[in-house]
């Protein structure tokens, strides 16, 4: 009877520090990481406004860094960007909120 309640209380101590380990991850994988899980201040505004392009639809904003913090480049997926028009009005818009070269600016569907 001894080695029933020795057996089950060790198996209790593995299941509690197994649930504390799963808390862990649960915790970090709500949390992030911090380093790019939500969206940037930069990114919302500029989805924002983009959003508000005739024809754009849904539109999602992504900026990658330089090494300095500066802009390298943004990605846009917007519904919409299968006009030419929008594509090119998207285009520019995210070049005068930048002042990136084009072929540094995506627009994609």
């Amino acid at each position: 009877m001894k080695q029933l309640f020795a057996t089950l209380k060790a198996a209790r101590w593995l299941e509690l520090t197994i649930a504390a380990g799963l808390i862990c991850i649960l915790l970090v994988l709500a949390l992030g990481s911090g380093s790019g899980d939500a969206a940037s201040k930069e990114e919302v505004r500029m989805q924002r406004i983009l959003s508000r392009i005739e024809g754009a639809g849904r539109v999602s904003v992504m900026i990658s860094e330089d090494g300095s913090g500066g802009c390298a480049g943004v990605v846009v997926v917007a519904s919409g960007a299968e006009d030419v028009g929008v594509m090119l009005r998207l285009q520019r818009a995210v070049q005068a909120l930048t002042d990136l070269d084009l072929d540094r600016i995506e627009i994609v569907k």
